[in-house]
């Protein structure tokens, strides 16, 4: 199973969303698909992608709040509607469509990532996360 090349497997049909979404949809995207992570792509090109923002990341952000003291709730708030491009980070991890599951394995262990963008080339073509790795692993 771990010599499953990733278009095998992995999502085509990505859930993207554009740089200037809140933090608060986005919190409600992941919750509403049960995904680990969300690609960003760019608002006047939707091929570009910009980053991925992650369930690790949001409570990142609720965790760097909940040391803000008295002002937590008010503070939250505040981040919850901001654009998510304010909190990518600067690197992702990506795979070509034609690695390995045993290459996507590694790379999610190795850089902590729990969504990695699946490209053709130059060209988006979809998503694997943790769950999908897990999955082909012990299936």
């Amino acid at each position: 199973m771990l010599n499953l090349i990733v278009s095998d497997f992995m999502n085509d049909h990505p859930i993207k969303v554009k740089s200037d979404v809140s933090i608060r949809n986005v919190a409600h995207l992941l919750l509403r698909y049960r995904i680990n992570g969300m690609l960003v792509v760019n608002v006047e090109n939707e091929e570009q992608l910009l980053g991925v923002f992650t369930t690790a990341d949001l409570l990142a952000l609720m965790g760097d709040v909940m040391s803000r003291g008295a002002r937590k709730m008010q503070a939250l708030n505040e981040i919850a509607e901001k654009p998510v491009s304010a909190f990518l980070a600067k690197e992702f991890v990506v795979l070509q469509q034609n690695d390995t599951a045993a290459k996507a394995i590694a790379l999610m262990h190795k850089k902590k990532a729990l969504t990695i963008p699946i490209y053709d080339g130059d060209k988006l073509v979809g998503v694997v996360g943790r769950h999908d790795l897990i999955n082909i692993a012990f299936a």
